[in-house]
């Protein structure tokens, strides 16, 4: 191979040549642009004035904005350090409700066929059979209503604006909701179940009967319009009842029923032969 179709590699002088070169380069450029900047701002004087006044607002508004922001620190810390002893004990979590065999089978029952965690299950048993005894209630009833209403989903809202667990007019039943923190409430559980079953219970006094009560308590006007919602809570019921007996004979109590039991028990009879009753007691609103 000659000489001349051999490639000659660049040396390292002429590397450093080119990169001087360039440097220079860029500097002349820089003190070009620094000179007509200079320039401009001696023709121009009230430009560096704007100049001077923009950088001076620019620091001000951060050491405003760095003031705001340790202001709301301190604001947070003295709400964390003033809280309550009642707000402190909201945040700690609740005591496992104490449950028997029945209602421990219902839990269990219920988390597995709606597919609720076990806890959760086993709390909203708990609040039903706490509004049931006070509103004299079948607790399985106000099961069953939750179950058919919202498939124990407490943020479920209708196309009508009903909510929660046992789908409650928020809006319509603001007095009762009132003491518990007004219409939002409606968003808790163990609030929607309390209400819920306080409705429940003025539906079935006002209709007389216990299918009756519970077409007024879907809105519907005849057993036509309510799309057979009274069969299926009843069925839902029915069904909770024997998880419950099943559990109590076990349990070595299956020779003796509670009140509300025998109530339910002549409710769902009377409903499957044709004829309705009132279960439990309501009590005057």
């Amino acid at each position: 191979m000659s000489q001349d179709s051999q490639v000659r590699l660049p040396s390292w002088r002429s590397i450093g040549a080119e990169v001087l070169q360039w440097t220079h380069n860029t500097l002349m450029m820089v003190g070009f642009f620094v000179v007509v900047a200079g320039a401009y701002l001696y023709v121009h004087p009230q430009s560096m004035f704007s100049i001077e006044h923009g950088i001076v607002q620019w620091v001000a508004a951060r050491r405003l904005a760095m003031q705001d922001l340790k202001s709301l620190g301190q604001q947070a810390s003295d709400a964390v350090a003033g809280a309550s002893q009642e707000q402190v004990a909201q945040l700690e979590p609740r005591p496992v409700p104490q449950l028997d065999a029945a209602q421990r089978a219902v839990a269990d029952w219920l988390a597995r066929r709606y597919s609720i965690a076990p806890m959760a299950m086993r709390e909203l048993v708990a609040g039903a059979w706490a509004a049931g005894r006070q509103e004299h209630l079948s607790p399985t009833l106000i099961l069953a209503v939750m179950a058919v209403e919202s498939s124990f989903n407490p943020y479920a809202q209708s196309a009508v604006g009903a909510t929660g667990l046992m789908q409650v007019m928020a809006d319509v039943h603001r007095d009762k909701f009132a003491p518990y923190g007004g219409p939002r409430a409606s968003l808790d559980p163990l609030t929607n179940v309390r209400v819920g079953a306080v409705v429940l219970r003025n539906a079935i006094q006002r209709g007389g009967s216990l299918q009756a009560g519970l077409r007024m308590y879907v809105g519907a006007s005849s057993s036509a319009a309510e799309g057979g919602y009274a069969t299926k809570v009843l069925s839902e019921q029915a069904r909770l009842e024997q998880v419950a007996s099943a559990a109590r004979a076990r349990a070595g109590h299956g020779a003796t029923h509670s009140p509300v039991q025998a109530q339910t028990q002549t409710a769902s009879s009377e409903a499957g032969s044709g004829r309705v009753a009132q279960t439990g007691s309501p009590a005057t609103t």
